[in-house]
């Protein structure tokens, strides 16, 4: 029996400038490319009410609230932050995407932090490790999302948070993790620009250093499901393979509680597949019919 298709709610519309533009086009797009979703995208969401939301079975945020790192953030007003919870509380869906999980002011806090199912606040120890390339170890038997993932994987030009603090009465599934390792702090890996943040300082001795980093998880928000992933920069972490699978199958579980969406197959002939190698089509093909 053919399943229907998931109907997905993509809310973006302010995200640090730094994030490529085409991000959100090419998130419909391999979602789209699995045949189990239909994705519709707002840069609109202040003044969302709870008709806004019936008709969808999850949304996936990708919105951080700042135009620049030093810009303030800007929210949707407490009136609409409150219908995303209540609509996820309810029995909704939501995928929590990268700098989204970053927690702004003045967005609500308390029920903020527990929809990410994490605080991750920089004005409270948290920092982005100056590493863009990274090797992400699958947790494995840890959920029906990671059954069938490669062990590891490597992102391209990334961003790797570090010091989410977790909440004792928001159990989280870790999914996946980083190495916040110490080598990774020498000034000369470091792009200059960022140079300034680690001299003279006793890295060694911070929170976080040497340990596994969870880069992505799953919890309950009452009735709901949330997937949650700080991956995920730009598009060349976003054609990777394992990836891409890893998005779509979490979106599928926030939006359905199941899982079906195989990972990519790239064996034999398969590897001159093009992204979003959920289709049997060549690059060249590919080309002809997408801007990315």
């Amino acid at each position: 029996m053919k399943q229907r298709k998931l109907n997905i709610l993509l809310i973006t519309g302010i995200v640090t400038d730094e994030h490529d533009p085409k991000m959100n086009a090419m998130i419909r797009f391999l979602l789209e490319s699995t045949g189990r979703f239909e994705v519709k995208i707002t840069e609109s969401f202040k003044g969302a009410s709870a008709e806004s939301l019936v008709d969808y079975d999850a949304v996936f945020i990708n919105y951080d609230g700042k135009i620049n790192v030093e810009t303030p953030y800007v929210g949707w007003g407490e009136k609409t932050e409150h219908v995303l919870y209540d609509y996820v509380r309810q029995g909704g869906g939501a995928v929590m995407y990268h700098s989204s999980i970053i927690k702004g002011d003045p967005a609500v806090p308390d029920q903020f932090v527990r929809l990410a199912g994490c605080e991750f606040d920089f004005a409270q120890g948290a920092r982005k490790s100056p590493k863009l390339e990274m090797l992400v170890d699958m947790v494995e038997n840890s959920h029906e999302i990671v059954a069938g993932a490669p062990k590891s994987w490597m992102t391209a030009q990334d961003d790797f948070f570090v010091n989410m603090k977790w909440l004792p009465d928001v159990p989280v599934t870790v999914l996946a993790t980083v190495r916040d390792d110490l080598a990774d702090y020498q000034l000369d890996k470091v792009q200059v620009h960022r140079r300034v943040e680690f001299e003279n300082q006793d890295i060694a001795s911070w929170l976080g250093i040497n340990t596994d980093v969870p880069v992505a998880w799953t919890h309950r928000y009452g009735q709901g499901r949330v997937f949650a992933i700080s991956i995920g920069h730009g598009p060349d972490t976003l054609r990777r393979a394992a990836f891409a699978g890893f998005l779509c199958r979490g979106t599928e579980w926030a939006a359905s509680d199941r899982v079906s969406i195989p990972y990519p197959d790239l064996a034999g002939l398969k590897r001159l597949r093009a992204w979003p190698y959920y289709w049997d089509m060549t690059v060249s093909e590919y080309a002809n019919i997408t801007s990315f």
